[in-house]
């Protein structure tokens, strides 16, 4: 597993990443399986993308006596309700949602607090006096957090995000599916420019380059800002869209979501493939638009 730093912060992290979205409905046994193989095989990032309570707590079992092992990131921006995740920007549910966070998982500390699933309509109440970053300013202040990020599934927000000089980390879809998309070459030039880590998220576009040789219909949020119907290669593996991904000037990891052993398992193929050799330039024409 390759070692890479994370924008400038000075933290060393594992060039792939464990996802947990798709462990939300999966048991205990399976959550805990899944956290010590990643470790096992020198993953050391771990995003927690919710706070909704069963599903802390089976990670909290996963991460127990591996804190010192780990970079976690945890989110601001949504809520628990009723064993459900929804979305909310209001501050004050946010931060007792967050005090959740640390207490179940029983750590003093994320590593990195992401305002998550940002959009246009966000913006104010991210930005303005009183709103989410300054909660994350505050947290990071009070020694709960140590660098702050974002997540959006926006190309110009993250832009603009990476140019601000507010934010040590974005996290973004990278696939290959967007590989056209206007403003994603400016991204990582920003994101290398301004030393900020560039996490990719959905390397597999939601799941959708695993429906292979048929015509899937790729929305918004898996690639970034365009939608629209493609065929996926009848031999388009995991490694291949991880090493696509890998290989960009700009990204730090790939977050690849799993939701058992046996796809971690065939996530990590990837670095002993031939692929991390190959010219992805057919690929990439295979999803033009």
């Amino acid at each position: 597993m390759n070692i890479k730093e994370l924008g400038n912060t000075g933290l060393k992290v594992s060039e792939i990443g464990l996802g947990t979205e798709y462990l939300f409905r999966e048991s205990k046994k399976t959550t805990v399986d899944v956290i010590n193989s990643a470790i096992k095989n020198k993953i050391n990032y771990i995003d927690i993308l919710f706070t909704v309570k069963n599903y802390l707590e089976k990670l909290a079992v996963g991460i127990k006596g591996h804190r010192n092992q780990l970079i976690i990131t945890g989110h601001i921006g949504t809520k628990d309700n009723d064993g459900r995740f929804q979305k909310t920007r209001n501050v004050e549910e946010c931060r007792l949602e967050f005090l959740k966070l640390l207490d179940i998982l029983n750590i003093d500390y994320v590593d990195i607090v992401n305002i998550q699933f940002v959009t246009q309509k966000d913006l104010p109440q991210i930005y303005n006096s009183g709103g989410l970053y300054e909660l994350a300013t505050s947290l990071q202040e009070e020694g709960k957090a140590k660098f702050i990020g974002m997540s959006t599934h926006d190309v110009s927000i993250a832009i603009q995000a990476a140019n601000s000089g507010k934010f040590n980390t974005i996290m973004f879809p990278i696939n290959l599916v967007n590989s056209f998309l206007d403003g994603r070459a400016e991204l990582l030039t920003a994101c290398q420019n301004k030393e900020v880590g560039l996490i990719a998220i959905k390397p597999f576009a939601g799941g959708k380059l695993f429906m292979r040789n048929r015509t899937v219909y790729f929305a918004k949020y898996q690639t970034g800002g365009i939608k629209f119907k493609k065929k996926v290669p009848r031999d388009l593996t995991p490694s291949e869209c991880i090493n696509y991904v890998n290989s960009l000037n700009g990204v730090t990891i790939v977050l690849a979501g799993v939701k058992s052993v046996e796809e971690l398992r065939e996530n990590l193929k990837y670095s002993d493939s031939q692929e991390t050799k190959l010219d992805f330039s057919s690929r990439v024409e295979s999803f033009r638009e």
